[in-house]
């Protein structure tokens, strides 16, 4: 007889809805424009450094828009009119133009890159200082080229018009290039960073629903151990045993009640952290010493659920003890950041620790705010740095 795995059926109507609302398996992508020359990248995938400035710079989307332009302002006038006279000039004017225009792309990406601090942050001085550098760059490799006579290009030589006046229409023209340019890269800019946005909320939203997806598989009626627990700490008759599970209903209980949540209190992080500690040191008896030196001022800020009791775990997890030389591990705050603090004595049966527990905490972090934890290791100490949230 084959024995049958029951499931309640509406966990598993649920387990169904979230499934198809997470979408397991699929992550938001960009595609058209937007996907910063993936071709490029993959093409250039061993020059970083190129794949990394064509993003930053957007460089498929600027010849596009440049080529348009000298388009629609040097060739398409041509083509309605019919007129096929002089073409070398228009031909050559459309480079001039093209080049000028992708230029000017590039400068006001470099100011809109670079300058996110200082005197020039602002966005109306940002966006005055790229358009006059990029137009006193190419008037000046203009009059360069006009002076040699290597190239007449940006004008033609039939119209008589003086030099003075050449020189003035080309400044006049370039500062109405580049700043129609600089609105065009940075609303472009704009967009990338609110398609972005989204894409990550997407990804949060996927992530939330397949954690909840998880929880629904994993769920053995939780109320029903932890209504268990209170029962057996009624019916035991020894102190220890009844403090015992006592503290594991109360770490329990905090689990339940945090497990969706994203932030959480110093204070209640700690009220958990000491039932955690409890259990821990009836284990391992004086083997272990764990100090909490916590400023009161810092308890009503907030921290990520059970950031402290993993980090905790992987100390012990990695480091050796005995009752000659216990596991030493200080919980303090310094500089606005709570931090966690051990002795290194490495467990000579254990194979090379992976990073998990402390990769997942940081994407966490990075996540929930924006931050990220700080590591630091030498031969005696192993110290872990967690903002506060707020």
């Amino acid at each position: 007889m084959t024995r049958r795995k029951w499931v309640c059926p509406e966990i598993q109507g649920e387990t169904g809805k979230l499934e198809k609302e997470a979408g397991i398996g699929r992550l938001p992508v960009s595609t058209g424009l937007f996907a910063a020359s993936p071709r490029i990248c993959e093409m250039t995938g061993k020059n970083h450094e190129f794949c990394s400035m064509v993003r930053r710079y957007n460089i498929k989307a600027g010849l596009i828009f440049a080529v348009s332009i000298g388009l629609m302002a040097t060739v398409l006038p041509r083509l309605i009119r019919l007129d096929a006279d002089q073409s070398h000039y228009v031909i050559l004017n459309f480079l001039y133009l093209s080049g000028t225009v992708f230029f000017y792309w590039l400068v006001h990406h470099f100011f809109l890159i670079r300058f996110q601090s200082g005197p020039f942050s602002h966005r109306l001085s940002k966006a005055l200082i790229s358009i006059f550098c990029s137009v006193l760059i190419i008037s000046l490799l203009t009059y360069s080229f006009n002076i040699t006579r290597m190239f007449p290009i940006g004008f033609n030589p039939t119209l008589e018009i003086r030099r003075e006046q050449v020189f003035f229409i080309r400044i006049f023209r370039g500062t109405l290039i580049s700043t129609f340019t600089w609105f065009a890269a940075f609303y472009y800019r704009l967009l990338l960073m609110l398609q972005q946005s989204k894409l990550e909320n997407e990804y949060l939203k996927q992530k939330n629903l397949q954690a909840q997806l998880s929880s629904l598989r994993q769920q053995i009626s939780p109320h029903f151990l932890f209504n268990s627990l209170n029962t057996l700490s009624t019916l035991s008759h020894e102190e220890p045993v009844k403090e015992y599970i006592l503290k594991m209903s109360e770490v329990y209980r905090y689990v339940l009640h945090y497990q969706e949540q994203t932030e959480v209190q110093v204070q209640e992080e700690l009220n958990f952290i000491h039932s955690y500690i409890y259990i821990l040191e009836s284990r391992f008896e004086e083997g272990l010493k764990i100090n909490i030196r916590i400023n009161p001022d810092h308890l009503n800020r907030k921290i990520l659920p059970f950031a402290l009791q993993l980090l905790i775990e992987n100390a012990i997890k990695h480091n050796s003890m005995s009752y000659r030389t216990p596991l030493t591990i200080d919980i303090y705050d310094l500089n606005g950041k709570m931090v966690v603090e051990n002795d290194v004595r490495p467990r000579t049966t254990m194979d090379r620790p992976s990073g998990t527990g402390l990769h997942n905490l940081s994407q966490r972090y990075q996540l929930a705010a924006g931050k990220d934890i700080l590591i630091t290791r030498d031969a005696l100490k192993f110290k872990v740095e967690i903002p506060f949230l707020l």
